[in-house]
């Protein structure tokens, strides 16, 4: 079950869904440069000063800083692990390009994982080897839980 682009606002009772972001924000920084460096289409770009745009045109408070998100176009279903370990098995030194940029000054830098379930309740695992992985890139982890009636991944 793919929750990406449903229509549906509640969740069934035993069903949950995962999304991994890939997020990099800081006024150093050039969104438009950042696919051709990391090899990911961006799903958001945000320019200082520019007014967000929500769904149904719309718009919220203007962006602190730049900002960067690729969305891991996996389904749903996998769990935070195979979803990481899917944005790190492209083709490319992802690992020592996102570590520069997580060393820059102003740099904040991370994947966004949020979980939702029908129930209010589940979880996952990140393995010891996915962690080994994003260990040397410098990039944090955000969790983002959301409750059963509030079917948040469309807003991701």
């Amino acid at each position: 079950m793919s929750r990406s682009g449903s229509s549906k606002t509640r969740l069934d009772e035993n069903e949950k869904w995962f999304s991994v972001s890939l997020f990099i924000m800081g006024d150093g920084i050039d969104p438009a440069a950042l696919e051709g460096m990391l090899g990911l289409p961006p799903d958001t770009v945000g320019i200082k000063g520019q007014a967000r745009a929500g769904k149904n045109g719309r718009t919220y408070s203007p962006y602190e800083t730049n900002a960067w998100t690729h969305r891991v176009a996996a389904s749903s279903e996998l769990g935070f692990d195979e979803q990481i370990q899917l944005l790190f098995h492209r083709p490319g030194d992802r690992k020592a390009l996102l570590r520069d940029l997580c060393l820059e000054d102003g740099v904040d830098a991370g994947l966004f994982c949020g979980f939702g379930s029908g129930n209010g309740q589940g979880g996952d695992t990140i393995h010891p080897n996915t962690l080994r992985l994003l260990a040397g890139t410098g990039l944090s982890i955000r969790l983002d839980l959301y409750p059963p009636d509030a079917d948040g991944q469309e807003e991701i």
